[in-house]
């Protein structure tokens, strides 16, 4: 089985901050780093360091090929990417704060200028049975949706940053959904703020009942992580590692879910080696250079059962 991340990759420039900056306030930072980025790229470095077999596409321009670097120096294979001469890559402005609390705004650069060709040429090269990861960080989308339909390939989508359009897409195609909270809220129709595991569960469950081929995890920050497949629905806890930087922790978890539950893992089994996966990331700065190896998750989880 083959893993296709089609999505975004971004140039992030993270500045380290007492605080998030506020309307009209301006603050000096203490640090600046200049890291590899984006929801795709991140969450193909995550598959990849778990040992995914994984291919990478995005489209990018010449200052961000030391990016596509990096995602090979993991495992992943990149010669799908579209670099543009004329294209500038996208760029994440990240604001860092010292509890590791972070906000970030985006220019999208490349990631939404894909053409309808180049994205049937990338989905030509797989097969019924592989996935497709995608995100909601780069353009053409129901295309995408379209071809991998056509090619058998299950599909998996992370609607993040969420925008209502997201729902005219033929979401029924999905086979797993990876959503936070407000996600979730949105995507469900849930009537009021999540609280507690009540709400998280109710929200899940609507979610599992309207898309039943579908799986739907649920990550709810402090609150742990649920995975709900028609009736039956799992749990785990955070794993409690100190936060150095909460970047890239998403998408560490679902780059590891998707690897341990195609490997045979339970929907808690999955659940608890991507809330050790994520919290081991966490607990470094950087996102992926902080994610972690599989031999790394597996020697934590197999002291953990």
């Amino acid at each position: 089985m083959k893993f296709l991340v089609l999505g975004s990759i971004n140039l992030d420039m993270t500045f380290s901050v007492d605080h998030i900056v506020k309307k009209g306030e301006t603050e000096s930072s203490t640090g600046l780093t200049i890291n590899a980025g984006g929801k795709g790229a991140n969450q193909a470095a995550s598959l990849a360091k778990a040992g995914s077999i994984v291919y990478f596409a995005g489209k990018l321009g010449e200052d961000g090929k030391w990016v596509l670097d990096t995602l090979s120096s993991f495992g992943a294979d990149t010669t799908l990417s579209i670099i543009g001469k004329d294209e500038r890559t996208g760029e994440a402005i990240i604001q860092l704060d010292k509890s590791g609390e972070n906000c970030i705004l985006l220019f999208p650069g490349g990631n939404r200028k894909f053409e309808e060709e180049e994205v049937k040429e990338i989905i030509s090269h797989f097969d019924e049975g592989d996935y497709i990861l995608m995100q909601n960080e780069i353009n053409l989308l129901p295309v995408a949706f379209k071809e991998a339909k056509k090619k058998g390939m299950k599909i998996a989508f992370n609607p993040s940053p969420y925008e209502k359009i997201l729902m005219d897409l033929p979401l029924e195609d999905v086979s797993l959904f990876f959503v936070n909270e407000v996600e979730a809220k949105e995507m469900s129709g849930y009537g009021k703020d999540a609280k507690g595991e009540e709400d998280f569960i109710a929200m899940g469950r609507i979610l599992s009942s309207k898309y039943p081929d579908a799986i739907v995890v649920l990550t709810a920050g402090k609150h742990g992580a649920y995975a709900f497949e028609k009736a039956e629905y799992a749990y785990s806890p955070i794993v409690d590692y100190p936060v150095e930087d909460t970047t890239g922790a998403g998408d560490t978890f679902s780059g590891y879910f998707l690897k341990a539950l195609t490997s045979g893992s339970s929907l808690k089994e999955a659940l608890d080696i991507s809330s050790i996966a994520s919290g081991l990331a966490v607990s470094r700065k950087g996102a992926m250079g902080a994610m972690p190896y599989w031999s790394e998750v597996m020697d934590v989880y197999q002291k953990s059962i």
